[in-house]
């Protein structure tokens, strides 16, 4: 058959009511005295189990045990059944199609060997570290959440981290008590983490992925390239060749975290695979990945390849996932890469399974309502783009790029500036993002706040501080502290804070993190894209502002406030000066401290007078500092003497 005629005959109806598989039982199902083993293949003409001593070729010992054919069932379901003991005992399956045959790992497998090219058998309470029983989720009030993006390599690669050597790199650098160079005086890491505030930590894709070689683990990638799904990554391990090893240290990272008061978000690659040679094509060929009419391979993701997410069984996939990391390894969110190539059903139904969990609706869910490209979906789909907002399901949030790009100028121009950075008649597009609106380009908004995240930096494109040199400074001198970049980056993280939506950062840009201008960073060195701890101090001020500027977020209401009335109670100021954004917000009785707040971002470098209307106020955020006891107004005139952000109240 062709590819065209594959798409044909997966895209019917008579093959989805035939072949789709509803049970749970799908990869190695693992018990003391037996191992069942299942594998969607409906296409297949024959499929063969393998058992092997380890996790690859080559290794010390390593031999097949057993090669056995498996039985054929209905909906398209290959079975078999082994006697004993299987923990630790490795797999893969043999698939014949018109008389060609592939041998594959298993795409449901819950452990694999070393760069994850064969499945193991796992019993997983043997993998769960001393304590797991007790660990449960950690949520947070939605309105009051604080994401902080970090690769899990970049977390401590750092020697003055302060993490053992060992540790550096590792899932196990969460667990460790850690200062800075081990000074005991200056916190790192988790305890870093628990002095600033944050309330999420939100990992990079820590699925198995196929960049790095796991033998190794000598060079660096952010792993946007997933193999399997269900696997820790092997390069974050102390041990990556047993395949238990990954498993228990990443329960022990998430126990660490869940120990701190932080959640736990991953980063999930549905939309792609690490390339067209993957276990899914080698089970059931064309039938997870989308196609053209002429048969070509759609590459919506710009990776070479966009699976088919409306298609029931990699639909049954990515909820079955989902699920696996919330219920195995306690994970308290997701964050959907490349959101907008999948399909508003796929995600509604895994935001409703997700909400069928006890307390399943306080799982954190959020994704970028964007693609890469253009992408084969069936025309009776829509994608979950920002022009699907209406048809995605409550507790489904996205990404607000357009008030990012107009807070510190466009990601993909560097030397373009934005509103914090001196362009001018930006003040417009800014207030809509203070309302948790889109762009007015957009022709769908946000139905709340709670559908938004605001950001002005994540691990793509450059960081915040090297947006700012890139866009000011002619010398790119990325190193130094400049005290006008520092006034900038303050007012950028004003404006995420102070405005209605949930407020989220890269690691470090709170301390002016570069990474020497490199604006796609993805797979260069590990010493580029590492945290730079030392830095992290020489930004203490800078760190500090941060902090106080979410505690500030934390005390009122109409911050925090994600309901669709939050639009309501901001009201802003007119005919003020070019460079000038100003509103304010009335307190709730019983609720909020304060009556009055008074909001001002000042991106100009002219030092101005504001008129609050009447006295009573107290100044509480300047670009000086935070005092949440605040300094009290003489006169209904404030002084705006530095450029930065504002907040007065009474």
């Amino acid at each position: 058959m062709t590819t065209r005629e594959w798409k044909q005959m997966f895209e019917s109806r008579e093959f989805e009511e035939k072949y789709t598989y509803a049970g749970n039982d799908l990869g190695a199902v693992y018990e003391k005295e037996k191992t069942t083993f299942k594998v969607w293949a409906p296409t297949a003409e024959k499929v063969m189990l393998h058992l092997y001593t380890a996790g690859s070729t080559g290794e010390a010992g390593e031999k097949e045990l057993l090669q056995v054919e498996m039985k054929k069932r209905e909906q398209g379901i290959y079975e078999k059944q082994v006697k004993g003991d299987l923990h630790g005992v490795y797999y893969t399956f043999s698939v014949t199609l018109d008389g060609e045959t592939r041998e594959t790992g298993d795409i449901y497998a819950k452990a694999a060997g070393v760069n994850g090219k064969r499945s193991m058998v796992v019993d997983l309470e043997k993998t769960n570290p001393k304590g797991w029983e007790e660990d449960t989720h950690v949520f947070h009030p939605l309105g009051k959440t604080w994401v902080w993006e970090v690769h899990i390599g970049d977390f401590s690669n750092d020697p003055a981290s302060g993490v053992r050597e060992e540790y550096r790199g590792k899932y196990l650098a969460f667990t460790e008590n850690t200062t800075l160079n081990q000074d005991g005086v200056h916190p790192t890491c988790v305890n870093y983490l628990k002095e600033l505030g944050i309330t999420h930590v939100h990992l990079l894709p820590s699925f198995d992925y196929g960049s790095v070689d796991e033998s190794k683990c000598d060079t660096f990638n952010w792993g946007y390239d997933p193999v399997n799904y269900n696997v820790p990554e092997g390069s974050y391990a102390t041990d990556a060749f047993h395949g238990e090893v990954r498993i228990r240290e990443f329960k022990e990272m998430v126990a660490a975290l869940h120990k701190a008061g932080i959640s736990v978000v991953m980063d999930v690659v549905y939309n792609h695979t690490h390339s067209l040679d993957s276990f899914f094509n080698a089970t059931v060929p064309y039938y997870y990945y989308r196609t053209w009419e002429d048969g070509t391979y759609s590459d919506g993701s710009a990776c070479g390849n966009d699976t088919a997410s409306d298609r029931a069984m990699f639909r049954k996939y990515m909820m079955d996932s989902v699920l696996h990391w919330v219920q195995e390894y306690h994970v308290d969110g997701f964050r959907f890469d490349l959101m907008g190539l999948h399909d508003t059903q796929t995600m509604n139904e895994i935001r409703k399974a997700l909400n069928e969990l006890e307390d399943g609706e306080q799982i954190f869910l959020y994704g970028e309502p964007w693609s890469a490209g253009p992408s084969a979906l069936k025309e009776s789909e829509s994608f979950a783009t920002k022009e699907a907002m209406k048809k995605l399901a409550e507790g489904i949030a996205v990404f607000n790029d357009d008030t990012r790009d107009a807070v510190k100028g466009p990601y993909d121009k560097l030397e373009v500036p934005g509103f914090v950075n001196g362009k001018k008649g930006l003040e417009e597009k800014i207030k809509r993002g203070i309302q948790g609106l889109f762009d007015e380009k957009e022709k769908v908004q946000p139905v709340s706040p709670a559908q938004l995240l605001n950001y002005v930096s994540a691990h793509d494109n450059s960081t915040l501080w090297d947006k700012l040199v890139d866009s000011v400074k002619k010398d790119q001198d990325y190193e130094t502290r400049h005290e006008d970049l520092l006034a900038m980056n303050k007012l950028a993280a004003a404006i995420v804070q102070f405005s209605a939506g949930i407020p989220f950062m890269q690691a470090g840009e709170e301390a002016g993190r570069t990474k020497q201008g490199e604006d796609n960073s993805y797979n260069l060195s590990k010493e580029l894209n590492r945290l730079d701890w030392n830095r992290m101090y020489k930004f203490q001020d800078l760190i500090s502002y941060y902090k106080g500027l979410h505690e500030v977020r934390n005390q009122f209401s109409g911050f925090y406030d994600l309901s669709e009335k939050a639009r309501t109670r901001q009201h802003f100021y007119e005919n003020l000066p070019e460079g000038i954004i100003a509103y304010e917000m009335e307190g709730i009785r019983g609720t909020d401290q304060w009556e009055k707040v008074v909001v001002i971002f000042h991106a100009s470098q002219e030092p101005t007078e504001f008129v609050l209307g009447n006295t009573g106020y107290k100044r509480i955020v300047s670009p000086s500092g935070i005092d949440l006891q605040g300094v009290y107004l003489k006169r209904e005139k404030a002084k705006l003497d530095e450029s930065g952000a504002y907040v007065f109240v009474k």
